[in-house]
Order: C-alpha cells, then structure tokens, then sequence
C-alpha cells in the first residue's frame, strides 16, 4: 500500500449489466453451475485453502528485506508447482528488485490481470530519502525495516497465489491469466508501472481488467472493494457475489493519500506517469525512468483492500517518517491477520473469476 500526498484523481467506471452477473451468480452458487466451468469446486472446509495462505504469508513475513520476500515468493511458487509459468522482469535502473508474473494461458488471447506487490516498507527518515532516488536505497536498507509487511502485502500475494493455483489446475477457460506481483510498490508503484509500459498498445487492447489486492484478510478490520477508484459495476457485481457467498464485504473509499498498483493499469500517459513520479517521489520524479515510455490506455480496475485501514494517526505517522501506525511499521505483523478474512477473500476472487468465465461478457460487452 502506498503512502503519498492525494494531487489528482483519475476514477473510471463504464456500464455493464447488473441482471446478467446476477444469473450467473444463481448459476455458480446456488444451482451447483451445471454449465462445466474451468475453475473445480472451492475445498468444501477451507481448511486447505487457509493452511496455504498462512504458508505465504509467513513466509514473506519471515524475510528481513525485500530482496529476501522475493526469494520466499519464488519458493511458494515452486512448492505449489507453478515455477513452469513463473517468469521475472527487471524493473528499471533505480531498482533490484524484480517483477513476478505467473502467466495461464486460455483459449483466447483476452486477458485478466491479478496483482498484489510482494515489497514492504517502514515509515522512516531512511525511507524518505530512498523515496527521493526512487526507491534506489531499498534494498540496501528493508533489512532494517521494523514491518513484518505481514499485512502490507503479504496478505494479498498469499491471494493471488492461490487463485493463481486454482486457475492452473483447470482447464484452459476463456481468459488468459495474468498474475502480477510486483516489486517496488511502496517506493511509487515503480514495478507496476514498468510492467504497464512494456506493453504494446496491442496487448493493452487484449486486457479487459486489473484486479488489485493490496493488505486484505486484517484483524482489526473487514474486508472492502474500494469504491471510487473501482469500475461502479464492478463493485455491485462483487457486493451481489458476496451477499449470495454470505460474506460481508464493505464498501468504502480509499482514504486519502493511499493508491496501490491500480493506478497504472487504470490510466498511463507519459504525462500522467511523470505528474505520478512528482506525486510518490518529489524530486525522484524528474530522474528518468522506464514508466515514461507508456502508451495511453484506460482500463476498468477493481480494488480489494481491508476497511478503515488508515485514519489520521497513521498519516501523521507517515508524514512524520516515524513507524507509529498500523501499516509500515512495527504494528504490521502476522498476529493482526486473520485467517477467517483472508480465505473468505480468496473465496470471493475465486467465484468472480468463476462468474467471469460463465459469462464474459460479464467484465465488458463492448470488448466482444
């Protein structure tokens, strides 16, 4: 979860239909899905599932530095055997870390991209100055960070890998999968950006949605789709789907100075990118780098994160450079994470992705 000063707002939402999610929902939930669909049934006891989630998480919590949570996610991937559609991207010149994708592929060229970052921070003076050489510093100095980054991001890789591995396991459905976990998120969303402006405008032209999630499954508080940011119809689509799962998902939006990798795939230019650069980075913003060569696009994104997850006294934490608040410190740690949310996060992005392949047109008719 990136921390910044809240300058421009870039929301995007287009229309779709609310009584087609709906069928679909009745398809997949309550009428046992009689069409076949490429995702198996969910684990019936969760157990599974929860026992899976809490091995990532640990195991990126475990990691002292980001470079180490790089390896550790590496691991999980192996132990679930996925290593084969893994592969790693450079970020650019300021950074060691590395992006992750995990690529299944489908019987079309669409494409749904799932991302969580994988990199942690702390809020302090150390910090601040990586920030100013865009991130330039962390590996050197995220040894020291006093965050386990257990729910900042920890929890979401610990999602998108499993979701990642119930898509592998099935049948080829009607969307590639793209599952992107980058790195440098909270140095300003550096590893997203790269990734986005690697893309040909033809393969941008190929994505019909970003799915975010960033510090879910948290014990002081519920999980949200966060509205504003998140197509409208999405967010109704994925409120019908939890109320059907018998789960309760809020609805809220991001509380001001928070973004998360979203913001590149939702719209690039190579204006926007460089007013973002100033935004997340001040002066780090005029240094060259790989996100200005981006292709214009806008794109539907929906957005998972917990509730209520950053109130006054953590930004004044964040604006002090001291780490006193609930994320990117000492308080972020495996013991305020709840199994019970995590896995009903899991729970919801299985189904949507279920949903989505019953009836694609679901995501955007206007694509077809």
């Amino acid at each position: 979860m990136f921390t910044h000063l809240p300058l421009f707002f870039c929301p995007s939402s287009r229309p779709r239909s609310h009584l087609k999610f709906f069928a679909a929902v009745l398809l997949l939930i309550l009428c046992g899905c009689s069409a076949a669909p490429s995702l198996p049934p969910a684990p019936e006891s969760g157990k599974i599932g929860r026992d899976s989630l809490y091995r990532t998480v640990v195991a990126l919590a475990a990691e002292g530095g980001n470079l180490g949570r790089f390896r550790a996610l590496q691991g999980r991937i192996d132990e679930l055997g996925l290593t084969h559609l893994a592969r790693t991207e450079p970020i650019d010149w300021f950074s060691l870390q590395n992006n992750l994708l995990i690529e299944v592929p489908g019987t079309t060229p669409r494409i749904v991209y799932l991302t969580a970052h994988y990199d942690k921070t702390d809020a302090n003076p150390l910090k601040f100055l990586s920030l100013l050489l865009n991130g330039a510093l962390d590996e050197f100095i995220s040894w020291s960070f006093l965050s386990q980054g257990a729910i900042d991001n920890a929890t979401g890789v610990a999602v998108a890998l499993e979701l990642a591995a119930a898509l592998s396991e099935s049948p080829p459905g009607p969307f590639t999968y793209r599952i992107l976990f980058p790195g440098a998120e909270e140095s300003g969303m550096r590893g997203s950006r790269a990734h986005v402006a690697r893309l040909s405008k033809q393969e941008k032209e190929r994505i019909l949605i970003a799915v975010n999630i960033d510090s879910v499954g948290v014990a002081f508080s519920p999980n949200c789709v966060t509205t504003g940011i998140s197509d409208e119809e999405l967010v109704e689509q994925v409120g019908t789907l939890a109320d059907s799962l018998g789960v309760y998902l809020g609805q809220e939006p991001f509380s001001p100075g928070l973004s998360s990798d979203y913001v590149p795939f939702q719209s690039a230019s190579f204006s926007e990118d460089l007013l973002l650069g100033l935004e997340t980075n001040l002066v780090g913003g005029l240094l060259p780098q790989r996100s200005w060569f981006t292709s214009s696009h806008e794109l539907p994104v929906l957005n998972f994160s917990a509730c209520n997850l950053f109130d006054g006294k953590d930004y004044l934490a964040y604006v002090l450079h001291v780490p006193f608040g609930r994320l990117h410190g000492p308080r972020d740690n495996l013991q305020q994470v709840d199994l019970a949310r995590l896995h009903e996060q899991f729970n919801i992005g299985y189904f949507l992705l279920r949903s989505w392949e019953e009836d694609p047109s679901l995501i955007d008719s206007s694509r077809y």
